[in-house]
């Protein structure tokens, strides 16, 4: 049970944290729409590769941080602080959210998949995102760090990845009329997400 849950949270966690339009999402929906599906997909699977080594490292490094009581205790804390302020910015974005533009830079001629793994490897919010949620998980006894719940958390979060990547590059152009919407109604999502973990990590440090 424990592997089948790592597995429906990593993917749930790497959906949730990616499906906002951002500039990978916006990049494989134009080069979709001005190149071909498999550009776009070549680029996903290049960025998604970069995703299962950010999750993995951050896991691996919020378990390393968990054996040390005082840090993790500061590191919740910290976390619960960035939780307030995600949600804070997602409510802020939902407000003034407007129709994103395909004015992405795209590299003529470059090859998609290393393309999507340097593009992917400059999201530097990864792997602390993927710390402090795993961080606040455990310690709410919802995750374990043992390495196979880790490995298939991680792997999860690719899969997790991809699957919102390959949703825009295939629907983008379908739904791109509807996208102001849809931004507006996600931002909120993420947000009540967010604010719901920053309650309650804020109960449980105020109750403990």
């Amino acid at each position: 049970m424990t592997i089948l849950l790592s597995f429906i949270l990593g993917f749930f966690i790497a959906a949730v944290g990616i499906v906002a339009p951002g500039m990978l999402n916006m990049t494989i929906a134009k080069l979709s729409v001005s190149e071909d599906r498999k550009q776009a997909l070549l680029f996903a699977f290049g960025a998604v590769l970069i995703v299962l080594v950010q999750s993995f490292v951050g896991v691996y490094f919020a378990k390393v941080l968990g054996a040390n009581p005082n840090i993790s205790e500061n590191l919740k804390k910290f976390g619960t602080v960035i939780f307030i302020l995600l949600t804070a910015f997602f409510i802020y974005n939902g407000f003034r959210a407007k129709k994103p533009k395909l004015d992405v830079a795209i590299k003529s001629k470059n090859n998609r998949f290393i393309y999507g793994i340097t593009l992917s490897s400059l999201n530097m919010f990864a792997i602390p995102y993927y710390a402090f949620v795993s961080l606040t998980l455990a310690s709410k006894d919802i995750f374990q760090f043992t390495l196979p719940n880790i490995l298939i958390f991680s792997f999860a979060a690719a899969l997790g990845t991809f699957f919102i990547f390959y949703l825009y590059a295939v629907l983008f152009k379908k739904v791109e009329h509807k996208v102001t919407f849809i931004t507006n109604n996600i931002n909120f999502l993420i947000a009540a997400i967010t604010g719901l973990v920053a309650v309650s990590s804020l109960y449980k440090m105020l109750t403990a």
